[in-house]
């Protein structure tokens, strides 16, 4: 649990201003998710890390279409949070 929280963390720095595109992509990849997440949280952090790449590759240092790729990563850390809890 204490790795999708950091996750959040993550997210929400970033959303705050505190990384940039680039930083938040490095640094949600170095978040090692329990085997629990493997299926699930694990392929939306590797998707998201696509989508960020493509952010970079396309548009620069996008915030704005970052923060997409940050909620939407949120709204997945937080559902495996209640599935993980109803286990």
């Amino acid at each position: 649990m204490d790795a999708i929280v950091k996750l959040i963390g993550i997210c929400n720095a970033f959303k705050s201003g505190e990384y940039s595109v680039k930083e938040f992509q490095a640094r949600i990849e170095t978040v090692y998710l329990p085997d629990a997440c493997k299926y699930t949280l694990e392929k939306e952090q590797h998707n998201a890390s696509n989508l960020l790449e493509e952010i970079i590759y396309f548009y620069g240092d996008e915030a704005i279409r970052g923060a997409k790729v940050a909620d939407d990563l949120i709204y997945a850390a937080l559902e495996e949070q209640k599935r993980l809890e109803n286990v």
